[in-house]
C-alpha cells in the first residue's frame, strides 16, 4: 500500500483563516479641502428658517452732490433709499443604523462608528456643493459673464491681463476689488503649465503654481480649486453599488468675486451661506450642522443622524462674475 503524502496546498486551510489586517483598509473618502461651498460663500448664522437683510442701494451714495452754501441759505439735502432681501434656509438629513448583530459579528479593522460618521459627513458636503454649484456656476446672474478673446488652454491666451481687466470692472461698479478666484479643476491644471506664468515664476524659490503662488500672480487673497465629486449612478447591488463619477463643479469654468471674510453690518459679498443655528441650539456647529446618536431598542439598533440647515443666496451678483469654457476649446 502506498501511503500518500499530504502537500501543504492540501492542507493550508487548517493551517490559515483570512482575517482582515488590522492596518491597512481602503476607502476612498474626499478631503474637505476639495469641496468649496463651506469657504465660497460668507457665512452668516442665522435663527429663523427665512428673515430679511437691508440693502442699500450705492447709487444714492455715490453721487456728487455737495454744493457750495450760499449766504442765508440751506445745504441742498440729499437722501437714500433702504432695499430689503430675504434668505431660506432647509434642513438636509439623513441616516445610517448599526444593528446588535452587525457589531457582534464584525471584526476589527472595521469601525462601524467612524464609518458611520463619514458616510454621513461626505454625503452632507456633497448636497452642499450641489447647491452651491447651482446657484452659482452658472451664466445669467453675476454682473458679468467673461469670455476671453482666447481660451486659457491656449499657449498664446493672456489669463492674468484677462483678470486683471476684469477685477477693474468690478471695482468701477462697485468699489470693491474682488478677492477670490475660484478655479475649475482643467483651469487649474491649464494654468500650472500655461507659458506666460510658467515664465513669471521661472526664478522663483520654489517654481511650483501652487494655489499661493497663483494668487500671488493674479493679485487675489485666494485661490480656490473646486474638486469635489458626486457619483450620479443609482445604487445597485453589485460589488461597487454602481459607478459614474463626476466632478459637482464645472472644471473647465472659472469664476471671481468679492466673498466677505465675515458676516457684519455694511458688508457686502457676492455669496453668503445662510446657517440656521437656531434649529438646533447649543448643538449645531458654525455651519448649522450636527451628528447624533440614540438608540432604538426595539429595533435593537443604534442611529446615527446627520442634520445641517441652510442656504446659499447671491447677495450681491455686482460682486461676481463667471468666466465659462475657459479650457477644453482646443480638443473639441
Amino acid at each position: 500500500m502506498v501511503r500518500r503524502i499530504a502537500k501543504v496546498s492540501d492542507i493550508e486551510g487548517t493551517l490559515h483563516v483570512d482575517a482582515y489586517l488590522t492596518n491597512m483598509s481602503e476607502s476612498f473618502m474626499q478631503e474637505a479641502v476639495n469641496f468649496i461651498s463651506n469657504v465660497a460663500a460668507t457665512n452668516i448664522p442665522v435663527l429663523k428658517a427665512s428673515d430679511k437683510f437691508v440693502k442699500y442701494p450705492r447709487g444714492y451714495f455715490w453721487r456728487d452732490e455737495a454744493e457750495v452754501r450760499p449766504l442765508g441759505g440751506r445745504p441742498p439735502q440729499v437722501g437714500y433709499k433702504i432695499g430689503s432681501d430675504n434668505y431660506n434656509a432647509e434642513e438636509w438629513a439623513l441616516e445610517h443604523t448599526v444593528d446588535d448583530r452587525q457589531r457582534a459579528n464584525t471584526d476589527a479593522p472595521i469601525r462601524l462608528d467612524v464609518n458611520a460618521v463619514n458616510l454621513l459627513t461626505q454625503k452632507q458636503m456633497i448636497r452642499a456643493d450641489r447647491l452651491w454649484s447651482a446657484l452659482v456656476w452658472t451664466t445669467g446672474v453675476w454682473i458679468q459673464d467673461f469670455t476671453p478673446t482666447l481660451p486659457w488652454d491656449n499657449a498664446n491666451s493672456i489669463p492674468i491681463k484677462d483678470v486683471d481687466t476684469q477685477k477693474e470692472f468690478m471695482f468701477q461698479n462697485t468699489g470693491f476689488m474682488p478677492n477670490t478666484l475660484i478655479l475649475g479643476a482643467n483651469v487649474k491644471k491649464e494654468l500650472r503649465s500655461h507659458p506666460d506664468l510658467v515664465d513669471r515664476i521661472k526664478y522663483t524659490q520654489t517654481g511650483i503654481l501652487d494655489d499661493q503662488l497663483l494668487a500671488r500672480l493674479f493679485d487675489v487673497q485666494n485661490v480656490r480649486v473646486a474638486r469635489s465629486i458626486y457619483n450620479a449612478a443609482n445604487e445597485t447591488d453589485g460589488a461597487t453599488g454602481g459607478e459614474d463619477f463626476h466632478y459637482i463643479v464645472d472644471p473647465d469654468s472659472a469664476w471671481l468675486g468679492y466673498i466677505a471674510p465675515s458676516a457684519g453690518l455694511d458688508t457686502p459679498t457676492a455669496i453668503a451661506r445662510f446657517a440656521w443655528t437656531g434649529l438646533i441650539p447649543g448643538a449645531a456647529n458654525q455651519f448649522g450642522g450636527v451628528i447624533t446618536r440614540g438608540r432604538d431598542d426595539r429595533a435593537y439598533t443604534d442611529w446615527f443622524h446627520s442634520r445641517t440647515a441652510f442656504g446659499f443666496k447671491i447677495v450681491s451678483e455686482e460682486l461676481g462674475m463667471f468666466f465659462p469654457n475657459l479650457t477644453g476649446a482646443l480638443s473639441q
